[in-house]
């Protein structure tokens, strides 16, 4: 045991990491376990001394589906909140079919052929893009201060503003502010709720339920198309599919105001006696849970955050980028940045809209079939998560979106309206649909923040970082947003032919995704702290044995008499 304390001295020397067991007896050098909730001011004094404090749970190495039995009330709270999600994919495919609606169309100024013109569907979406990019940098400072479950009340009021607004909906402009509405707690939804299923979720679980986010918001995409195919067909008011959104808009409320905070937040804010209330609520009854020992995980592993913080002088608003701080930002950023780099507007935003140029004369059964390839893809992605991990299940699919793109602009050389060319062009659609979903699930939701801009963040700058690699992909996304509609119907007139641009920009972002992305599948916090603080080679995460398992696995050796 005295070989071991020298060990992890050493250690400590040299990374300021100490990944320790729950108490030690200082007299007779055993380990013991504590019962109280131990402050943070006490986590500090015995880290500074070199004494242990346990950074990884001993339930985090269960097996996945013995998680699932032991955890039925907390997904089922994580399933709740990503409801949400389904309000989102709503909107972004009511507002990319919409336009195609000759109701909504005779509202908005049209060229020659009687289509909006393709400047003010370019306005749009850059609009949209822009408020999402101003809710992802400014909530943050509220989720952090506030908590999560502030943040999640003032983006609902947003999203009941723009609904408000699209539904008096009179010309461009009265819907181009509806669209800065709309982006704004979109761009909240996407920045907050991830991280808070990330953070309310066992480690063994966090990528199946933070895909509940990309299941709703599947889900929700498919009932837009659903609700735009009907309308279409029975020729009523565009009005009537804007008002279904009060529907979700409802039950999202109810959902926001029943979930409880995050027991992470509280913990940083030093309220161990909250978090310790929620986690007996909803882990009490497992078997061998400790409501003590779980709040000393998550005070040990801020309080290592904030030493080496100190340490680096990285502390300050602008942390984000500073140190390896910044090297997190890039990682939970680029993920999404490959989304638009490999055509997502083209056959999501705008799927209706490409679909019509293209020459079909159902654009809105087809994007209904998108639709389920999306739940499709979605399935598969959130039952291998956790288990095939995050970076194969993103960086190959977006390989495979990148040669479906290049097929669609092969097509677009020839005559795609016949029959034969006009199916094989909807299932190379398909494809990309179905691996951009599959690569999103993990990487985030289409337009939104899942597992890397969730779980690569310290959990001291996580609200932070999921935020800013948000806005610093949204960016790029606004850049898309206006131009894509020129390629497909500009003075570029590409149309499929677009697919030629998008195969060669996806092809270098992908690859770029394969050096960076790293596989931080069932980790604790503590552990990609670690990782990251040793400088492991970001592609060398999986199987890398840390000094926290290390650990972890040694105080269960001593507890379990061996």
């Amino acid at each position: 045991m005295a070989q071991r304390n020298n060990e992890i001295e050493s250690n400590r020397q040299n990374h300021d990491i100490v990944p320790v067991s729950l108490g030690m007896n200082e007299k007779d050098n055993e380990l013991v376990h504590n019962d109280h909730l131990q402050t943070a001011e006490e986590i500090r004094r015995t880290i500074s001394k070199g004494g242990q404090v346990q950074m990884r749970s001993s339930l985090d190495d269960l097996g996945i589906w013995a998680t699932v039995k032991q955890n039925k009330g907390i997904a089922g709270v994580a399933m709740a909140a990503a409801f949400s999600a389904s309000l989102e994919g709503y909107q972004i495919n009511l507002n990319g079919g919409i336009i195609s609606n000759k109701g909504f169309i005779a509202l908005m100024p049209r060229d020659a052929k009687g289509a909006i013109n393709g400047s003010k569907i370019a306005l749009f979406g850059g609009m949209q893009s822009l408020g999402q990019t101003l809710g992802q940098i400014f909530l943050q400072y509220a989720t952090d201060a506030l908590g999560r479950k502030a943040a999640l009340y003032i983006l609902w009021v947003f999203l009941v503003v723009s609904v408000i607004i699209e539904s008096l909906v009179k010309g461009w402009q009265t819907w181009l502010v509806a669209k800065l509405f709309s982006g704004i707690g979109v761009g909240m939804l996407q920045a907050t709720l991830p991280v808070y299923i990330a953070e309310i979720s066992p480690v063994n679980l966090r990528g199946f339920l933070i895909n509940a986010y990309t299941f709703w918001f599947c889900v929700g995409q498919l009932l837009a198309g659903v609700a735009l195919n009907e309308l279409t067909a029975k020729k009523v008011n565009f009005r009537d599919a804007i008002y279904t959104q009060w529907g979700m808009i409802g039950v999202m409320g109810i959902i926001f105001f029943l979930i409880p905070e995050s027991p992470w937040w509280l913990v940083s804010k030093g309220k161990l006696d909250q978090a310790s209330r929620m986690l007996a609520k909803y882990h009490g009854r497992i078997e061998g849970y400790n409501v003590a020992d779980e709040v000393a995980i998550m005070t040990a592993t801020i309080e290592a955050e904030k030493k080496i913080a100190e340490r680096d002088n990285q502390e300050g608003p602008w942390a984000v980028f500073q140190g390896t701080n910044l090297i997190r930002l890039l990682i939970a950023a680029w993920p999404k940045i490959i989304q638009q780099f490999v055509g997502l507007s083209v056959f999501n935003s705008y799927s209706t809209y490409f679909f019509q140029l293209a020459g079909n004369k159902n654009p809105f059964l087809v994007t209904v079939i998108l639709g389920c390839v999306q739940l499709l893809a979605m399935l598969v992605t959130a039952c291998l998560s956790d288990s095939i991990g995050r970076r194969p299940l993103t960086v190959y699919p977006y390989a495979v979106t990148t040669g479906s793109v290049l097929a669609l602009g092969v097509i677009g050389c020839f005559d795609y309206s016949s029959k034969s060319l006009g199916s094989l062009l909807i299932f190379f659609a398909c494809l990309a649909t179905f691996t951009t979903t599959g690569a999103s699930a993990i990487a985030n939701v289409v337009n939104g923040s899942i597992a890397y801009a969730s779980e690569i963040p310290t959990q001291r700058l996580r609200a932070r970082t999921a935020g800013w690699g948000l806005a610093i992909s949204n960016m790029v996304a606004i850049l898309f947003s206006f131009c894509t509609p020129l390629m497909l119907n500009g003075d570029a007139h590409w149309g499929v032919k677009t697919g030629f641009f998008f195969a060669g920009t996806g092809t270098i972002a992908t690859i770029i995704g394969w050096f960076i992305l790293p596989e931080v599948a069932r980790r604790s916090p503590a552990e990609i702290d670690e990782l990251f603080e040793k400088k492991v080679s970001l592609r060398k995460f999986k199987g890398y044995k840390t000094e926290v398992e290390m650990v972890s696995e040694e105080n269960r050796a001593i507890q379990d008499g061996r």
